[in-house]
């Protein structure tokens, strides 16, 4: 009978050894996989801090070339400028890779230039509409929306006036939204919205060829054509966007800067006036 209650208390003490090892093994398993969440944490917030400085190296570096621009080449700006050349794909970096490229925002119509009820821009509404396959019937609700609540500060603005998300991609193609009222630059201009501008495909062409032999326009270029520059257009750009995408360790992050040049008395300034967050996708 001792021996039987001797042996149930062995395997008493046993069971409770083998308890307290289970526990002290979730305990240090706990342990060592917070240890390892807190060191992937720490990763990615390196990662991350390590891309944003990237971001705003690059986002430098083009605030210094059109700063320089509007002093050499004030008359004309196109991507064989230092501005443009600011760009780089897919550059091997420590950890990573890296690439930045620059988008003259003037290159598309800015229908914030609605505003002001000049007809010229209303009838470039029209044929954009046309010229992207949308339908007319987005003409109203668009114009309105700008002399009502304009400055509109993005196109996604446009589906409070019942315009389809998808249709507002499609106008992104030849429109944007800018502060203000800008010119439409003939040296950055999509083939298809000079087509637009001039209200003749052939023209466009021939506009597009005369670019491309040699880099940029003039006026004197346009005159040899025959084709003035139309209203609502010029050879200059004040705003432009900053597009970086970075490939730190395993965290991607990819954002968009908003700058504008300004020319003063005191000297040209270059700003950022708005920053976003793109998908990384």
């Amino acid at each position: 009978m001792s021996r039987t209650l001797s042996r149930d208390r062995e395997g008493m003490i046993l069971i409770n050894v083998l308890f307290v090892v289970a526990v002290a093994m979730i305990v240090v398993v706990m342990m060592v996989t917070t240890q390892d969440v807190a060191i992937d944490r720490t990763a990615r917030f390196r990662d991350a801090a390590q891309a944003t400085a990237y971001a705003r190296a690059g986002e430098a570096s083009v605030i210094v070339a059109l700063r320089r621009d509007a002093v050499e080449a004030p008359d004309s700006d196109h991507p064989g400028e230092p501005w443009g050349a600011v760009e780089d794909r897919d550059v091997a970096i420590r950890g990573g890779r890296f690439s930045v490229t620059v988008v003259d925002d003037q290159a598309r119509f800015n229908l914030n230039s609605l505003r002001t009820g000049d007809l010229a821009a209303e009838a470039l509404l029209a044929r954009v509409l046309d010229a992207l396959g949308l339908s007319g019937d987005l003409f109203e609700p668009i114009l309105a929306h700008v002399r009502v609540s304009g400055p509109v500060e993005s196109l996604e603005e446009f589906t409070i006036v019942g315009v389809d998300p998808d249709d507002i991609q499609t106008l992104s193609q030849l429109a944007t939204v800018l502060p203000g009222e800008t010119t439409i630059n003939l040296n950055t201009a999509d083939e298809r919205l000079l087509a637009v501008i001039f209200d003749s495909p052939v023209t466009a062409r021939l506009v597009d060829s005369a670019r491309r032999r040699r880099g940029y326009l003039s006026p004197a270029d346009l005159a040899a054509l025959n084709a003035p520059a139309p209203p609502g257009t010029g050879f200059t750009s004040d705003f432009y966007t900053v597009e970086t995408d970075m490939m730190i360790g395993t965290t991607r992050q990819r954002t968009a800067s908003a700058l504008r040049r300004r020319t003063s008395p005191e000297g040209v300034e270059v700003v950022v006036y708005g920053r976003q967050r793109l998908p990384a996708d």
